[in-house]
């Protein structure tokens, strides 16, 4: 059920994008503010792995960069720290459980904070030495070339997932490029005939 919905989330990001929605995503050019959007979508869902899960979706549709998806995975991990500590608060009836459970909540979210106190800066500044990306985006790339055996041009790994999952996704909801590039046009122009 959980692959069906991300197979179907991903038919509609890519659906969407012809719309322009990759355009919303504008905003995340600036890392800070794709932390915040990261740290929103997270603590608006109570779940981390649902929106690193969307953002994966939407950088397999090409409508985010990995680049701009680094800084929002990141604020994903802060934005969990906030569920860590509402679930401690689930103890607030016995002091000595709650004291035990705000610690442990804490240290989670000093541990989330610092790496991106760390991490983040330094993929910014690398970035913009480099021109293009910084320590994560090239391991990531490492890891992805080392994964699939080629450059990320030449991937073509066929998923066994993707291949049970895709059928059920495209019977629920079909991208069709000809409904997209009419969406992306417009409405027609009026005509007047005179």
């Amino acid at each position: 059920c959980f692959l069906l919905g991300l197979g179907i989330m991903g038919v509609a990001f890519k659906a969407l994008g012809g719309k322009g929605a990759g355009k919303l995503f504008a905003i995340t050019d600036n890392p800070i503010t794709g932390l915040m959007v990261g740290v929103l979508a997270t603590v608006l869902v109570q779940s981390s792995s649902t929106s690193t899960s969307i953002v994966v979706g939407l950088v397999g549709a090409e409508q985010l960069s990995v680049h701009n998806a680094i800084p929002i995975i990141m604020g994903a991990n802060v934005g969990t720290s906030v569920t860590s500590t509402i679930v401690s608060m689930g103890h607030l009836g016995e002091r000595l459980e709650l004291e035990r459970a705000f610690s442990g909540a804490t240290v989670h979210d000093m541990f989330n904070m610092l790496a991106v106190i760390v991490l983040l800066p330094l993929e910014v500044i690398v970035a913009a030495f480099a021109g293009h990306g910084g320590p994560i985006y090239w391991l990531s790339k490492v890891v992805a070339e080392a994964m699939l055996g080629g450059s990320w041009a030449e991937a073509t790994f066929t998923s066994p997932t993707t291949a049970m999952v895709e059928p059920l996704a495209n019977a629920i909801i079909y991208k069709s490029k000809y409904v997209i590039k009419a969406l992306s046009m417009g409405p027609p122009a009026k005509v007047s005939i005179s």
